[in-house]
């Protein structure tokens, strides 16, 4: 399907987030890196907030409860991310997606080896179904300065994955924008345009 036979809009940036049906919709079976729990711990670190977590260590290469990791985001965003939305936060804490992945080795061989934006953002969307269980990430379609990512991801599809997108964007070295077309609570596609 091409962009234009469907509505994209800006995410709902100025709508309130309900938190608990958020977190309800994220199956409990669900799994996520270890890595990128990690980044969430280093990113408080380094701005010396203290942030609790259910474990002393998490590594990398193990998978961890994503609805445990949805809740940390949560508490994040007011700590690292102050004065702004709960759904603000978790859009600039998935803008940190890409630099998460790129300390991984499968990050250091999938998006660090890739160059170009549409090599970049297909890379990136490659390593979903990997990293996130279950998910479902391709490239749908693609033109000169834009792609249609098709999207599955059971936690902050509409704010948290836009910004993983929005820095995969910045990683990629353009500045660009992320528009959504909901198909459902967890399913969406994304239009990433730039310049």
């Amino acid at each position: 399907m091409r962009p234009a036979e469907r509505t994209f809009v800006d995410p709902p940036w100025d709508h309130p987030l309900d938190v608990d049906r958020a977190l309800l919709l994220i199956p409990e079976s669900a799994t996520i890196s270890g890595m990128f729990y990690q980044a969430l711990a280093e990113g408080g670190k380094r701005r010396g907030v203290a942030m609790r977590f259910k474990e002393a260590r998490y590594l990398p290469f193990r998978f961890y409860s994503l609805r445990e990791f949805g809740e940390l985001l949560v508490r994040a965003c007011p700590l690292l991310h102050p004065g702004v939305s709960v759904r603000e936060g978790l859009r600039r804490i998935g803008r940190a997606g890409p630099a998460a992945l790129l300390k991984s080795t499968l990050g250091k061989v999938t998006l660090g080896a890739a160059s170009g934006v549409h090599e970049v953002v297909t890379a990136f969307a490659k390593t979903y179904p990997i990293n996130l269980k279950p998910s479902s990430c391709t490239v749908e379609h693609a033109d000169h300065g834009s792609m249609v990512v098709r999207l599955s991801a059971p936690h902050f599809l509409d704010c948290h994955h836009v910004g993983a997108f929005e820095g995969t964007l910045e990683h990629a070295g353009v500045k660009g924008t992320v528009r959504i077309a909901k198909r459902a609570d967890t399913a969406a596609d994304l239009l990433l345009e730039w310049r």
